[in-house]
């Protein structure tokens, strides 16, 4: 965990008492991977994905070969630097997050880079999700465990990626993890996300599912 991520933590004033609910932003409340294809298509590029990994889905859009790692990782970030700020909401992200937010409280827990973190929550702002934004680098597993540090009351985490729903169950045992994308592009790729409790296949589901526990 990185001082900025903790120093943001630090700041955030929770009720420990009241149910909280962490959420991703990239194909959870934003979409990336769809944005992200039009964006390389600009740049005489495509993204054809054949697994669950960005950094051999990017191709030549004339002879379809997959381009140098440097080229790929410059494209990405010149993508996060100039679009974070008007990525597309999914549909029902905002309507479900105050929906929610009658029983619960709402933090958005996405690794945007530092340098595009201000980009991320006016971008969150104008589609309707002004929620505490915590930027984070790497497994999420440490900053979730810090933010229910002093916790008493029920908590969910909700992410695409299975890796942090292994790295948040594996920190925070008594967390419900949620698995949930918006991304069709990517799901059919999707590993198994070990620890996932709730698996949504929509946010009618999800808010169905986590308002459940809450009552329960």
């Amino acid at each position: 965990m990185t001082p900025e991520t903790e120093n943001q933590i630090s700041n955030l004033k929770l009720d420990p008492n009241k149910p909280l609910i962490i959420f991703d932003a990239d194909e959870v409340l934003v979409h990336f991977a769809e944005p992200f294809s039009y964006f390389l298509e600009r740049h005489k590029r495509k993204l054809k994905l054949t697994g669950y990994r960005l950094d051999n889905a990017i191709r030549d859009g004339t002879t379809d070969e997959v381009v140098h790692k440097d080229e790929s990782r410059d494209l990405v970030w010149k993508f996060i630097n100039e679009e974070t700020i008007s990525q597309p909401a999914s549909k029902g992200s905002s309507k479900s997050l105050k929906t929610l937010n009658r029983k619960a409280q709402i933090i958005i827990l996405s690794n945007v880079p530092f340098s595009a973190y201000e980009d991320r929550v006016k971008n969150l702002r104008d589609n309707d999700m002004d929620f505490p934004l915590i930027s984070n680098e790497g497994q999420k597993g440490p900053a979730v465990k810090e933010i229910l540090k002093n916790h008493k009351s029920i908590s969910f985490f909700v992410d695409d990626n299975p890796y942090q729903i292994e790295s948040v169950y594996n920190d925070n045992n008594k967390t419900i993890c949620v698995h949930f994308s918006v991304c069709d592009l990517v799901k059919p790729y999707m590993p198994k996300a070990v620890g996932a409790s709730i698996e949504p296949s929509s946010w009618e589901d999800l808010v169905q599912q986590i308002d459940k526990h809450i009552e329960s």
